[in-house]
């Protein structure tokens, strides 16, 4: 997967390089909230709630024609990823961490100041109230609703906290697949229009097949703040 999604990315950046792409790398960071899900929902619950991520992403937008800013953003993303668990007696620790590989696509994206894309894009509402409305639905999706799939390897660490003697610590490999979703807003442009603060709020689940053929998963969601360039 990593491999397939560098080759796309270099396709596409020889396929735009004399055309009106432009590229951005962005790092996000923040805390990683998880549950689990399916099998291992069975038989585990939630540990310690909170766990850092961290993603970088490299993207590039493309405008629908000459004579518009507005189009699509294609990107690649590199994350590390945390999640903790519990056993159901409370006796065992799953300690995981995933590393991700992920292609991501902004369906509304606008090359130019995002104030003025908002302008363009916001209707004419003679109504104070639903202008409001609609101006924070507008500005929620706006350069920021985005979706993801990926794949994913991951190392879940299973600590007992008794008899350890016996029942030493284990370790077990899984590749995962990753599909979610997200808005990571615009807080600040600064006047070159070069840099860019964002918020983070995405919404995704992790899942994979058991050695019996059953599927565990669970989810994994990121509150946090990202920093773009813009080139």
């Amino acid at each position: 997967m990593k491999k397939s999604l560098l080759i796309s990315m270099l396709f596409l950046a020889f396929t735009f390089q004399n055309t009106s792409a432009q590229f951005a790398v962005k790092f996000n960071s923040g805390m990683s909230f998880s549950k689990p899900g399916d099998d291992l929902g069975a038989a585990a619950v939630k540990g310690k709630a909170l766990q850092l991520f961290a993603e970088g992403e490299l993207s590039y937008h493309q405008n629908f024609s000459k004579n518009t800013k507005f189009g699509v953003r294609g990107a690649v993303v590199l994350g590390q990823d945390y999640a903790n668990f519990l056993s159901n007696d409370r006796l065992v620790e799953m300690k995981t961490s995933v590393t991700s590989y992920k292609a991501r696509i902004y369906p509304i994206s606008f090359s130019g100041r995002n104030e003025d894309g908002l302008e363009k894009a916001l209707p004419n509402i003679n109504n104070a109230f639903i202008e409001y409305i609609t101006w924070i639905g507008v500005y929620s999706v706006f350069n920021s609703l985005h979706f993801d799939y990926g794949s994913s390897s991951a190392t879940i660490l299973e600590t007992p906290y008794v008899d350890t003697y016996n029942f030493p610590d284990r370790t077990t490999k899984r590749n995962m697949k990753y599909v979610g979703w997200g808005v990571q807003p615009i807080i600040f442009q600064s006047d070159s229009n070069k840099w860019i603060c964002n918020a983070v709020f995405d919404f995704g689940k992790y899942s994979w097949k058991n050695a019996g053929g059953g599927t565990s998963s669970f989810k994994s969601n990121h509150l946090g703040w990202g920093v773009q360039y813009i080139f």
